[in-house]
């Protein structure tokens, strides 16, 4: 179901936060004292400048989306009580949680927000609800298997097999306790070795994806070779301050993009470790037995090889899920990204979609059936998001 959100007054531009990428031609600030729904923009860039960069990453912007939703809906219905505080105290108590080497930084940044709320009560139940929001998200991921060490990848060499000298990134986290509701998305796995359907991926992989092929196509994967989260993450407050939406909405938005994506990669890794499939330079490069894929000696992919199994993409996924939630909330719009390179303004995110799927099969790095898939997970979770 479709949950198109529209503001129906006008809301004015803040500021963009320390940290925070602006497309290009935003205006800084020309408001004198933001909104809540500003400030709320304001602390998904902190949030983002605080959340290093890992498999990972979605899981504790959920956190903090989750705790900065509740303690919105919670202030929006207290008399008396002050969302801008309610907002900035449970993004900050949740951050401070889990990177407290931020805390300083963190503290700057409350500071900054709870001085545009006069003293006194107002502010006062607001940081309480705000505090509280924190808490209950916090104790719900006690013991939730986060970085569980005992959570090792192994494999023998072989057909088919994902190995390498560097350790699987992040082994642990297809295991962390969901973080959305609903079944795992059913997917059929990689597609076997020697098949009609594998032997048609790697040829294109290997035609499309091999380094100095195409000049065009490396550069659409050079572009899309950057941090996702950041990428359509800064694409979208840049959006949403030109085209803004009440507190509300901003923090629903934020926290079923949060969950969608988290929970999204997260089935992804778990397949990846299950499957551990290999990546297509080993393909190309190791006599697979399949006597009609011949090995390429010397073939290159466009983009460095990460360290985690090929099946199914974690890109896809975070995008799909990205594209699907934004569809969800605010139907087709029009995003900037500022990727490698210069920026690229997509009018649709069917087509943003597209070059950011075929990103990662010029990149060398994924074949066909793993994208299909991962856009498969990303679309199915955001729309249980968004139900």
């Amino acid at each position: 179901m479709n949950r198109i959100h529209r503001c129906l007054s006008g809301l004015t531009t803040a500021a963009v936060a320390a940290g925070l990428v602006a497309a290009p031609g935003v205006p800084g600030a020309v408001a004198d004292t933001p909104t809540s729904a500003e400030v709320a923009l304001d602390w998904q860039g902190t949030a983002l400048a605080t959340v290093p960069f890992s498999p990972a990453q979605g899981l504790y912007l959920s956190f903090a989306s989750t705790a900065v939703d509740r303690a919105a809906r919670k202030s929006l219905k207290t008399a008396g009580s002050s969302e801008v505080a309610a907002v900035a105290r449970a993004a900050h108590d949740v951050l401070v949680e889990y990177f407290p080497g931020s805390a300083g930084t963190l503290a700057t940044r409350l500071e900054a927000s709870l001085a545009q709320v006069p003293d006194g009560p107002a502010e006062a139940r607001g940081s309480a609800i705000g505090a509280e929001a924190a808490e209950g998200v916090i104790e719900s991921r006690v013991d939730d298997g986060r970085g569980d060490a005992s959570i090792v990848y192994e494999a023998q060499p072989g057909v088919g097999v994902w190995t390498d000298a560097r350790p699987m990134a992040t082994p642990w986290y297809g295991f962390v306790d969901r973080v959305d509701g609903g079944r795992p998305v059913v997917v059929d796995g990689p597609d076997p070795v020697g098949s009609p359907a594998y032997r048609a991926d790697l040829a294109e992989v290997r035609d499309d994806g091999r380094s100095m092929a195409d000049a065009e196509k490396a550069a659409t994967a050079t572009f899309f070779n950057v941090p996702a989260f950041a990428l359509y993450r800064n694409a979208l407050i840049a959006h949403l301050r030109t085209q803004p939406l009440g507190l509300a909405e901003v923090t629903d938005l934020f926290a079923d993009l949060d969950r969608a994506t988290a929970e999204g990669v997260r089935q992804t890794w778990r397949h990846k470790f299950v499957e551990g499939f290999w990546r297509p330079s080993a393909a190309l490069t190791t006599d697979d037995g399949d006597p009609l894929t011949e090995t390429v000696p010397g073939w290159t992919p466009v983009l460095p090889v990460p360290p985690y199994p090929e099946y199914p993409s974690g890109h896809g996924t975070l995008t799909a899920a990205f594209a699907e939630t934004v569809r969800c909330h605010l139907g087709d719009v029009s995003l900037t990204l500022n990727g490698a390179g210069a920026p690229r303004t997509y009018a649709s995110l069917a087509t943003l979609e597209q070059d950011a799927f075929m990103s990662r099969i010029w990149g060398g790095i994924h074949f066909r059936d793993a994208m299909d898939d991962a856009y498969l997970i990303g679309h199915t979770v955001a729309r249980r998001a968004c139900g």
